[in-house]
Parts: structure tokens; C-alpha cells; sequence
């Protein structure tokens, strides 16, 4: 809050009090017999009464702090940020809302996110009127337990989406809180692993997935081609009528397997990728005997790194059919337009290869765009921020109103109007396999747990960005501190995995409900795309 102090000589009226805001001070007498008040200003029309009612030769002290105002912003003073906010919601107001995920995408492979090779154009000239934000970190690293945080804003060990569990009936999601406020919402998907079979999705009202996308495909399309889905979706913006709507479109690209056009192809084949070493991608030694490469049955590097920035880029050329099907339809300046994925992808980084099993930023690190109608300048925010911060955001831009109980993940409005520079000190990543890693990230150091409870790495980001030098023995007192959020972010969690901090316990069991039976047609895909041996 603003406060300017104003002097008057005895004899000379008082400011009114309550006017614009202003209150009174102590009214406490000065040297000299001056009294001197004390005034909050809650507004700028405060403010320049604040000013007038200064003497005329006390002024020009005050006519400096108030340009020093003006040429900071008066973004300090109270009730500012609330309007900025109120006026990004009336910018949305009526908005529809497509949230797009590009699977597997690694936020340092796309252009707006400073690669120099141009895989993604269409997703760059969105970025250019959103807000991007720079900091972006995923909840888990395999589709279902990232897809799960993103739809639920909980972090896996509450959701507990996992193995062969799916989101309980009475969570909370963007669908069915939006459904609910009289949204039409549909799924469109061309993972399995992000669909209704495997227990996500049953809360919107319309699905498109395995089974609806095996009915349209043509040619050698297949049902992970981006093709099928989009004649799906324009089917069905076609019929939808004229109520405002929610769709979640999940495209499999640039996830595996590679099967991009042989044009998209060639952009990249034979050539050598931006910042390519072989010692960055093949370390020497690994932190941690578990730590070692894995058969892909992939060309070997750089040519496998060519190959998934062309699938990135067929990717990115679906998520431009998808804005120019919303022109088309002409909804697309009248909707939230969100760009995202759900982990990134490992090269052989630290030992590790695809994702599931990898947990450092290569996998961690994914992006976020955020498009807002009447906002056509875009921005970049660098606060750390997470997945389940998506279903506060959307629900606090769209006005929908939602229980904070079971809500883990935090508005990102305050950030988006400039009222705050960060809404969380760290982030949260846990990998997907048996024994388990999760990270701990701050805007300087991230600390890897493994579920043994005994191998542990800190790095400090800012001397060692890529995450190859150890420092546990150098830093102990970053380490400690980390490992005591670390604690407290246990303690939050419906299903603590302690066994991160207790080498003795074991990971305690998921409970039997909301499990989801496997067809062996289902466990074919799924070993397809490589989420079963």
C-alpha cells in the first residue's frame, strides 16, 4: 500500500477522511508544531488528491515521488492488480477453451523456446500473441499420471493415477467443472494412454479416441496419426451448435514411433542438430548404477534427434490445422487457446533415453502457452510453474467457481497481469517406474530423490545448467534445505511416498479402487508405444 505523508501547520484544516480512499493519520505533532498525517492512497485518484492537498512549497518533494510512481507503474498501489485481473476476465468472458498437447514435446526443441530450427512455426506465431511461459514443469514423466495432474490439479501421489488405476468418479476436473458451469466438452485423442480406456477422460461428455478414430482412418493412416483426429474435430465443430465449449485435443506427435512425412522428414535428415555434442548425449560415467542406456532399436545420434524434431514439426503443423479449423468456424478469436505436453523426451542425457524412467529437465522441462482473447501482445514469464496449475487458471480466467479443497495447483492470473513475480518456490517431478525418482526444482538448484532413499544429486543450475556435475558433497546446506520442502511436500500428498526419505519403508500400497481392466487389445497399443516391455 502507498502512503505519502503530508504536513500541516496548526490551524489548517484536515483532509477529509474516507475520500477516494484516503484515511487519516495520527495526527502526532511534529518539531516545529507541525502535524503530520499519514495517509494511505488505495487508488491513483487518492493519490492526486493526496497531492493537492499538500502546501504549495512541501509540493515539489511530493511532485518528485509521484513521477518516481509514474515511471515505476503503479502497480504497487492496492486494488490494481485485482482490476488488471478483472479485466483479462473480461477479455475471456464467453471464451471457449482447446487445450492441445503435443506428446513428448521438450520445451528446448520448440522456436519460442530459443531453438534455432525452426520445428514448430505455427506454435511460434501463437506464442507471439501468448503468454509463454519459460519455467514449465510436468508432474510426472509418462503420459497417464501427467495427463491425470493436468486434468485434476493434484500431483500423482493424490490423484494416484497409476499403473493400471484411473481418476476416481468424484475428482474434480476442467471438464466436469466446466461441464457443470454449461460447457460442452469433448476429449480427442491419439494416445491410449491419455484416453477413457485407461480411466481418463470419463468426465467429458464427448470422446474421441481408439475406438472412434479406428472408424475414419483412410489410407495408411493409422489411429496415432494426427489426420483421423482432425477430421473428427472438425465433425464435430461442425455440429456442436452454438454453446460455448471445452476441448482437449491430444496429438501424439512428436512422440514415437517417428511417422511424420517423408517432406517433414527431410528437413532435418543427414544434418547436424542445433548445440549437438556427442558427450552430451553419451556421458562417460552415470550418478547411479541404475543409470544406463537402454536398446531402442532408433538410428543412432544425431539422426534420431532429426527425426523427432521432424515429428515435432508434424505435430506442430497439426496444431496449426487445429487454429485454422477455429478460424474456419469462426470461434478462434473467441477462445482460450492452450498450447502444452505432458513430459519431454530423453536423447541419452544422464544415461537416460525416451521418458517414464528419465526425471532431469530434458523429460521435466515441457511448454506452455497460454492465449487469451484480447491479449494480442504476448509475454514471457519466467516464474516456475506446473501442469496443475492449468485447472485454476482456466477456471479463475472463465470465472467458473471451484472448491479449493483437493485443488494442489495454483492460479497463474496474478502472474499473467504482473501482480506477482512467482507463485511457488519450487516444483515437483516424480518419474515413472518401480523404484521411483522425483525432483525437487528451484529457480537455482534441483535435487533428484530416488526411491531407494539412499541415491540423491543436487545441481546447482546456475554454474551447470545441463545437470552434470553432483554437488551434494559441495552444498550441504542447499541439499538440507531441499530435503526439508521435499518433507513437507510428502506430508501434503494422500499416499506420502516416504520411502523417498526413509530407505527402510517401503512405498506404501495403491488402494484397489479405480482400477481399470487392460484389454489384451489395449495392452497391444500400449506395448506399442512403448508404455509396457
Amino acid at each position: 500500500m502507498a502512503e505519502l505523508s503530508g504536513s500541516w501547520r496548526d490551524g489548517l484544516s484536515d483532509p477529509p477522511t474516507g475520500l477516494w480512499g484516503c484515511s487519516e493519520g495520527d495526527g502526532s505533532l511534529a518539531e516545529g508544531g507541525v502535524r503530520k498525517v499519514s495517509r494511505k492512497v488505495e487508488s491513483w485518484h487518492g493519490l492526486c488528491y493526496a497531492l493537492r492537498t499538500i502546501p504549495m512549497r512541501a509540493r515539489h518533494l511530493h511532485l518528485c515521488v509521484l513521477c518516481l510512481i509514474v515511471l515505476l507503474g503503479v502497480s504497487g498501489l492496492p486494488g490494481c492488480g485485482a482490476r488488471r485481473i478483472a479485466r483479462i476476465q473480461a477479455s475471456a468472458r464467453g471464451s471457449n477453451l482447446v487445450v492441445c498437447v503435443i506428446d513428448a514435446a521438450r520445451a528446448d526443441h520448440l522456436g519460442c523456446y530459443g531453438y534455432p530450427r525452426g520445428t514448430t512455426p505455427n506454435i511460434d506465431a501463437i506464442a507471439e500473441e501468448s503468454q509463454v511461459f519459460t519455467r514449465h514443469f510436468c508432474q510426472a514423466t509418462q503420459t497417464k499420471p501427467s495427463t491425470a495432474s493436468l486434468f485434476t490439479s493434484q500431483y500423482p501421489h493424490t490423484h494416484l493415477t497409476l499403473l493400471n488405476r484411473g481418476v476416481e468418479q468424484s475428482t474434480l476436473t476442467i471438464a466436469r467443472g466446466l461441464a457443470a458451469a454449461g460447457f460442452q466438452t469433448a476429449l480427442f485423442s491419439s494416445n491410449v494412454n491419455a484416453s477413457p480406456e485407461v480411466g481418463l477422460g470419463h468426465r467429458f461428455q464427448e470422446s474421441y479416441a481408439r475406438p472412434e478414430v479406428q472408424k475414419v482412418l483412410r489410407g495408411k493412416e493409422t489411429q496415432r496419426s494426427p489426420e483421423p483426429l482432425l477430421r473428427l474435430f472438425r465433425g464435430w465443430l461442425r455440429e456442436r451448435g452454438n454453446s460455448r465449449f471445452f476441448a482437449y485435443v491430444h496429438l501424439l506427435p512428436p512422440h514415437r514411433p517417428y511417422a511424420q512425412p517423408g517432406a517433414m522428414t527431410d528437413l532435418f535428415k543427414g544434418r547436424q542438430p542445433p548445440g549437438f555434442r556427442e558427450d552430451k548425449y553419451t556421458p562417460g560415467e552415470f550418478d547411479f548404477p541404475i543409470t544406463r542406456p537402454i536398446e531402442t532399436g532408433l538410428p543412432p545420434l544425431p539422426e534420431w534427434i532429426n527425426l523427432y524434431d521432424a515429428n515435432l514439426r508434424y505435430g506442430d503443423w497439426a496444431v496449426g490445422e487445429i487454429v485454422s479449423l477455429l478460424r474456419e468456424y469462426g470461434v478462434f478469436d473467441n477462445t482460450v487457446f492452450v498450447v502444452t505436453s505432458d513430459h519431454g523426451e530423453a536423447f541419452g542425457e544422464h544415461g537416460f533415453v525416451l521418458h517414464g524412467p528419465p526425471i532431469h529437465d530434458e523429460v521435466s522441462h515441457i511448454p506452455l502457452l497460454i492465449r487469451i482473447p484480447g491479449r494480442m501482445a504476448g509475454q514471457r514469464i519466467d516464474a516456475l510453474t506446473e501442469s496443475i496449475d492449468l485447472l485454476p487458471t482456466v477456471f479463475d480466467l472463465l470465472e467458473v467457481p471451484y472448491p479449493e479443497e483437493g485443488i494442489q495447483g495454483r492460479s497463474l492470473l496474478p502472474l499473467i497481469a504482473g501482480d506477482t513475480d512467482k507463485v511457488r518456490d519450487h516444483v515437483f517431478t516424480r518419474s515413472a517406474e518401480d523404484a521411483g525418482k522425483y525432483m525437487v526444482r528451484g529457480l537455482d538448484h534441483s535435487l533428484l530423490l530416488f526411491g531407494n532413499g539412499k541415491w540423491r544429486a543436487l545441481y546447482d543450475l546456475e554454474t551447470d545448467p545441463e545437470q552434470r556435475h553432483n554437488v551434494m558433497a559441495d552444498q550441504p546446506a542447499v541439499a538440507d534445505e531441499l530435503l526439508e520442502v521435499f518433507r513437507a511436500f510428502v506430508g501434503e500428498q494422500r499416499l506420502p511416498p516416504v520411502n523417498f526419505l526413509d530407505p527402510s519403508v517401503e512405498e506404501p500400497p495403491l488402494p484397489a479402487a479405480g482400477t481399470v481392466e487392460v484389454s489384451p487389445e489395449l495392452r497391444k497399443e500400449l506395448r506399442a508405444l512403448g508404455y509396457l516391455d
